[in-house]
This record gives C-alpha cells, sequence and structure tokens, in this order.
C-alpha cells in the first residue's frame, strides 16, 4: 500500500510545477502586463495607426480600440475551451499542453516582431491565438493534474495550478512596470521573457508520462501502470491496485462524452454545473477586476500614480503568500467547507470595499486609499482559500472519466466568459452610477448566489473517488422544493 501522506512525491510535484508554470503562471502574468504598461501600448498604437493609415486619433478613441485588443485575449480564450475535449481525447492530456505550449511560445514570439515591424495587426492576432492557447491550457493542465495525482494529495497538487496564476500576476506586475520593461521601447521583453520560460519548462515534459486514466482509458495497460508508478511513487502491489480501482470505475465508461452529450448524462451535468457556479463565484469574486484596474480603483480613492502601482504591486504579493499556505489546508479542511467559509468571508469584505469606495466618494479622506489597500489584501487571502483555486479542479473530481474533458472545457468556457463580462461591464458601470455601487452590484449578490448554490449542492471530494461524491450527495441539506439527484 501507498503511504498516506497528502503531499506529492518527487517526481510529481516536479511535473506540477513544469505544467503550472508553462501555463497557469503564464496565464496571471498576460491578465495584468497590459495593466502598469498600458500608456506605452496605447503610444504603440497611435504610432502604428499614424505610420500605415495616416490615422490621427484622440485618446479617448485610442482608448476604446485599445480595450477591444485587451479583451481579444479572452474572446480567443473562449474558442480555445471549445476545443479542450477534441485536444484531450484526440492527442492525449499531456500532447495536448505541450502543443499548446509551443504554439503560445510562437505567437508570444510574433508579440515581439510586431513591436519591430511597428504593426498593431501582428499583436491584435498573437494576443488572440495566446487566448486561444491559454483557454486550451488552463483545461487541459486541471485535467492532467487531476487524473495523475493520488486522490489523498490531488487538491495539493491541483493547487499549484491557482498557485502559478497568482505568482504570474506578481512577475507580470514587477515586469510590466515603466521602470522595468513597461516602457515604449522595452515592452517587447515582457513578451520575449515569457517565451523564453514556456521553453525551458516545455523541453522535460516531452519526456513525461500522460496521466493514467487517459492511457488505461486507450487500452495502453503497460503505459498506465508505467505513469502510476511514476505519478504516485509507489510499488508493483499499490500499482495492481490503483489499476483494479480505475478499472472499476471505467466499465460503463467505453466512450467520451462530448460538450453538449453531456447535457443527456444527469450526474455529469450535475457535476459540470456546480463546478461552473464555482467558477463563476470565481469571476465574479471581483478579482479579474482588482488584477485590471486595482491601480484605477486606488487612484479614484485618493492615492497618487506611485503610491497605487505600488499598492497594486502589495496586492499581488499578498495574494501568492495566500495561495500558498491555502495549499497546506485544502487537504485538511476539504472542498466544501474551504468554499463556504471563503465565500461568506469574500462577501463581507466586498461590503467593507463598497463602504470605503462609498465614503471617499462622499467624504474624501486621504486615508480612506490605505484602508482600502488593507480590505483587498484581506478579501485577496479568502479568495486565495477558496474559489481562487478551486475553480480549477473540483469539476474534475465530481465527474467520471469519460465526462471529465467535456465537463472542463465547460467550467473553461464559463471562465473565460465571465471573465469578459466582468471587465467589459465594469467600466461602463462605474462611469454610470460610481465605483462603489459598480463593485457592490457586480461581486456581492452572484456570491450570495454562489455561497446557497454550494451549500445545498456541493458534496465534499476531498480523497473520494466518484462513487463515493455522489454517495455523499444523499447527504447535503435538502431543498423543500425537489430533489438535487
Amino acid at each position: 500500500m501507498t503511504s498516506e501522506r497528502t503531499y506529492p512525491g518527487v517526481k510529481l510535484a516536479i511535473i506540477a510545477l513544469f505544467v503550472s508554470i508553462g501555463g497557469a503562471f503564464n496565464f496571471g502574468y498576460q491578465l495584468v502586463i497590459t495593466n502598469p504598461s498600458q500608456d506605452s501600448f496605447i503610444r504603440f498604437l497611435n504610432e502604428s495607426l499614424v505610420t500605415h493609415y495616416g490615422a490621427d486619433l484622440s485618446i479617448v478613441e485610442l482608448e476604446n480600440i485599445w480595450s477591444v485588443i485587451v479583451a481579444i485575449l479572452f474572446v480567443g480564450a473562449i474558442v480555445g475551451s471549445l476545443q479542450i475535449r477534441f485536444v484531450a481525447e484526440k492527442f492525449g492530456r499531456l500532447k495536448g499542453l505541450i502543443g499548446s505550449f509551443i504554439l503560445s511560445t510562437v505567437f508570444l514570439l510574433l508579440s515581439v516582431l510586431s513591436y519591430f515591424a511597428d504593426s498593431i495587426e501582428l499583436y491584435t492576432i498573437s494576443r488572440a491565438i495566446l487566448g486561444y492557447t491559454y483557454g486550451l491550457i488552463i483545461g487541459l493542465s486541471g485535467l492532467y493534474l487531476a487524473e495523475s495525482s493520488p486522490k489523498r494529495c490531488r487538491g495539493f497538487v491541483s493547487m499549484a495550478t491557482g498557485v502559478s496564476v497568482q505568482l504570474g500576476t506578481v512577475i507580470g506586475s514587477v515586469v510590466a512596470m515603466p521602470n522595468m520593461f513597461g516602457t515604449e521601447d522595452l515592452w517587447w521583453l515582457i513578451y520575449a521573457v515569457e517565451a523564453l520560460a514556456l521553453v525551458v519548462v516545455t523541453i522535460p515534459l516531452i519526456f513525461a508520462h500522460d496521466s493514467p486514466s487517459y492511457l488505461l482509458h486507450k487500452g495502453d495497460i503497460d503505459g498506465a501502470r508505467n505513469a502510476i508508478r511514476f505519478f504516485h511513487a509507489c510499488g508493483p502491489a499499490a500499482v495492481d491496485e490503483v489499476v483494479k480501482e480505475m478499472k472499476g470505475h471505467m466499465d460503463d465508461e467505453a466512450k467520451t462524452v462530448g460538450m453538449f452529450q453531456i447535457f443527456k448524462e444527469k450526474s455529469a451535468l450535475r457535476g459540470t454545473l456546480v463546478g461552473s457556479v464555482i467558477t463563476m463565484a470565481m469571476a465574479f469574486s471581483g478579482m479579474p477586476v482588482v488584477d485590471a484596474f486595482a491601480v484605477d480603483i486606488l487612484l479614484n480613492c485618493g492615492m497618487d500614480i506611485h503610491a497605487a502601482s505600488y499598492g497594486n504591486l502589495l496586492l499581488t504579493m499578498v495574494s501568492v503568500v495566500a495561495i500558498v499556505g491555502s495549499s497546506f489546508v485544502v487537504e485538511r479542511f476539504g472542498r466544501r467547507s474551504l468554499l463556504l467559509f471563503s465565500i461568506i468571508a469574500i462577501i463581507l469584505t466586498n461590503l467593507a470595499v463598497f463602504a470605503l469606495m462609498l465614503a471617499f466618494d462622499l467624504l474624501e479622506f486621504p486615508w480612506i486609499g490605505f484602508t482600502l489597500i488593507a480590505a483587498i489584501a484581506l478579501f485577496i487571502v479568502f479568495f486565495a482559500t477558496g474559489p481562487g483555486p478551486l475553480c480549477y479542479f473540483v469539476t474534475a473530481e465530481l465527474v467520471g472519466q469519460r465526462e471529465r474533458s467535456a465537463a472542463q472545457s465547460w467550467n473553461t468556457l464559463i471562465q473565460m466568459i465571465s471573465r469578459a463580462v466582468i471587465l467589459a461591464a465594469y467600466l461602463p458601470m462605474k462611469n454610470a452610477i460610481g465605483g462603489s455601487f459598480a463593485y457592490l452590484i457586480l461581486f456581492v449578490a452572484p456570491m450570495i448566489f454562489a455561497e446557497l448554490v454550494i451549500y445545498f449542492y456541493l458534496p465534499e471530494t476531498k480523497n473520494r473517488n466518484l462513487k463515493q461524491v455522489q454517495d455523499a450527495i444523499e447527504h447535503l441539506p435538502k431543498l423543500k422544493c425537489g430533489n438535487r439527484t
């Protein structure tokens, strides 16, 4: 029998690190790099339009065009998320990831080329394709790590995705600052650094194993046994036990389910919908707006540009510390309890953020901006112990092998759509009704809905196989109006 430790072996930890840096880290990096360096990118946009088209646009027109270019990342990610199942089943989890990493590297280099060609067109194309690759990578990496990890440490390993997203936001915030590479002459280095990091982590993954359950599903029993031995760090007897358990789950799973076929699978549909609510909670918690507009929020609360920039950097550092710490508690407290507690805490901290923003609008006390940093930092701590990292892998724990890639596709699709909606809606709402009330409407009511759904519909998945998860559904609190099964 394998040890009951909740921490992964060295080999699994290294693979999880490479996968997470190559995918989630770069996704987090991309979320923030256009924020501190926005002025440099707008000047690049203006020079490109003047050079190629003789168009001399106003700053408002340039900002409107730039906002569309920024949003294209998520449009590409939406398309990529729709391809997760096809790529995962056609090429395998690992080969799909490697191919996505290579494609990302190519189009990061195209972003570099766009600087030297003074071409906003090349930059826009590269950003759209990068979004496509991140849509694939986020789904495939969660699938790969969830299927490769022993269930005793599955949550700890999968948390690497959430940790890497937040670490990427820290590094991106630093690299893209105006006193680093976020200048008119150096912004191309932001993308060159990212391309180099992808090359470094892609090479060792070429020699890794695909997930054991995928290999077993494809009939490669020897490959599955080797993968189990590698990832689970166990001997022949334990390998036989794991293979037997996997085969037991796959007896009735002769064919994978497509994204729309999942609507015909009642149990899988239920797990997918609950997982999607957790993903929506991640987006509607307010974190995407903090990533994209924290500097703007702090500026609107009386801070100068330098204080706001360093306040933003401090918040990204808090996010990394918080999510690393949460990696050590996720297996101790379980998914359900962490989500229920953290979402209530997020609702309360978001109400505090609303109150502080409204107080500055009415009173204009200069100390309110610094108090707001503390409130947002507290929010980040709760986000990092709940929906932030858990949304990347809970869906995979709620469904069976043959529905897993389709469910993960829906999970990633919902994440990208939610992020796009939030980022598109926040600034217009802020200008129409004020930042405080925009924050209240967008980030409090949806979280109350998510708390209710999780309380009534999410079973504990910690250290449980699919049958045990389904059995746990029967013990959830029941709504009087209907049956959840």
